[in-house]
């Protein structure tokens, strides 16, 4: 073995260790990562069922609150929204490169049409996608709710075993509260 792959191997071996020796798996660093990655996010991926079969994902601006419930400003016209409408169970995928870090949420999503909710969840900037602004009828919302949580972050050292294989796991109880899920693998 060279020398060089010899140093490369002892590197990651030093690395892998370091971050298996300052894991923390627990609910409290779980729901820090998630939020951290929310927060270094500006886009994720919204999931829809599709209704051919297989599944369909776009790129969405997402408005997530502290509990992770999820608004997003959508056209009433657009495919995902009859793809939501057949079918409310969707996943939203977040990633952040800088905190090498991933987060998946589960849940159900609804549309809402209530011009209340709609201003409340409005970007100015989405002015370039719905002219009209939040009274307009090219603008409806998607409210997601989220029910389980798959979360993995490397920076934050939320990495169970196996290494960087499985995520750490969280389930939403009936009074909104986020609770750890036995380890096992996701990926």
């Amino acid at each position: 073995m060279s020398l060089k792959r010899s140093l490369i191997r002892f590197l990651l071996d030093r690395y892998k260790s370091n971050k298996q020796a300052a894991a923390d798996t627990s609910l409290e660093a779980s729901l820090r990562a998630a939020r951290s990655v929310v927060e270094k996010s500006k886009y994720c991926f919204l999931i829809t069922h599709g209704s051919e079969g297989g599944s369909n994902a776009r790129w969405v601006e997402p408005i997530v609150e502290a509990d992770f419930t999820v608004w997003i400003g959508t056209n009433p016209k657009l495919r995902k929204v009859q793809e939501v409408i057949a079918d409310s169970a969707v996943t939203l995928a977040f990633g952040s490169e800088k905190e090498q870090a991933n987060l998946i949420l589960k849940g159900q999503a609804t549309i809402v049409d209530d011009l209340q909710l709609r201003r409340k969840h409005w970007l100015g900037h989405w002015r370039l996608f719905f002219p009209h602004g939040p009274q307009g009828d090219d603008y409806v919302l998607l409210n997601f709710e989220p029910q389980c949580m798959e979360v993995l972050s490397f920076k934050k050292a939320v990495i169970p075993e196996p290494f960087g294989l499985s995520a750490v796991q969280l389930d939403r109880d009936a009074g909104g509260h986020w609770q750890l899920r036995g380890r096992q693998l996701t990926s």
